[in-house]
């Protein structure tokens, strides 16, 4: 005997309710019967999804952009960060240089007062790490206004620049390190 809802296949003739789908049988239904198809029933709604499929959708996050012609403050915070991530390096440099400069001609004796290799490198060093911390800064903020702005040009000339403060402070600052351990030795 056969469940008529379901079709399953019934396991004691007697059986008052269905092991698969929990319907009630019948007491009459004792004869095998052919699995009928319950008429399905047509929605209202035009819209048709495709049948289930074992496959995972994929979820993409919608960020909210911003439309052309609006302020972009994240896109000028990436530009500002990363020129005063070169700027700190300009100043390291220059630094260095009149350091050098300075030494030549005090050995010269034109010059009283040598300011210092150490002092020098200190000072160098210093100002690598901020310049280092606003070009990592500019390219979080850069990040981020690729999520929430426009693709722009401030943007990108921001990161560019940023990129490029982040390698020269990283290699004035493995510069300095190797300078000192050469001096102090």
């Amino acid at each position: 005997m056969f469940c008529p809802n379901c079709g399953a296949d019934l396991t004691e003739q007697n059986q008052s309710f269905c092991s698969k789908c929990g319907s009630e049988i019948e007491a009459h239904l004792e004869t095998p019967q052919l699995r009928t198809e319950r008429p399905r029933q047509v929605s209202t709604n035009t819209l048709q999804f495709p049948p289930e499929s074992t496959s995972v959708p994929i979820y993409q996050p919608n960020s909210v952009k911003k439309e052309k012609g609006e302020s972009n403050p994240y896109s000028t915070k990436c530009l500002n960060f990363a020129i005063l991530s070169i700027v700190f390096t300009i100043i390291g440099a220059v630094i260095n240089i009149g350091g050098i400069i300075f030494s030549m001609i005090s050995r010269f004796g034109n010059a009283q007062i040598d300011f210092g290799f150490l002092p020098r490198m200190m000072i160098i060093s210093v100002l690598s790490i901020i310049g280092l911390i606003f070009g990592i800064m500019s390219r979080v903020i850069g990040k981020k206004a690729g999520e929430l702005e426009p693709l722009n040009a401030v943007e990108k000339f921001g990161s560019v620049l940023a990129i490029f403060g982040i390698i020269i402070n990283a290699i004035a600052l493995v510069v300095i390190l190797i300078l000192g351990s050469i001096w102090i030795l």
